[in-house]
């Protein structure tokens, strides 16, 4: 289970991600390299889901650009460990 969702309003993107498949320690490190360019929050449940909310710091970042970015450089760092 995946999915972005964005709300306009609060310029956020909500990343929902299962932990079952997306391994924690990669969402971890992906949401640290993101905290220079938005606020992020990570909540959830290890043994449920994990909710990544993404607010860009500047007006100039696209909300839904930075949810979709999110999702692929977990899938990125998900290949990098594998690789490992």
């Amino acid at each position: 289970m995946k999915s972005v969702n964005i709300d306009r309003k609060k310029n956020t993107a909500l990343v929902t991600l299962n932990p079952k498949i997306y391994k924690i320690d990669n969402i971890l490190k992906v949401a640290q390299t993101f905290t220079e360019a938005c606020w992020v929050n990570v909540d959830g449940d290890v043994n449920g889901i994990i909710q990544v909310s993404l607010k860009p710091k500047s007006k100039d970042i696209s909300v839904k650009k930075v949810g979709y970015e999110f999702f692929n450089h977990v899938l990125a760092e998900m290949k990098v460990s594998e690789d490992a």
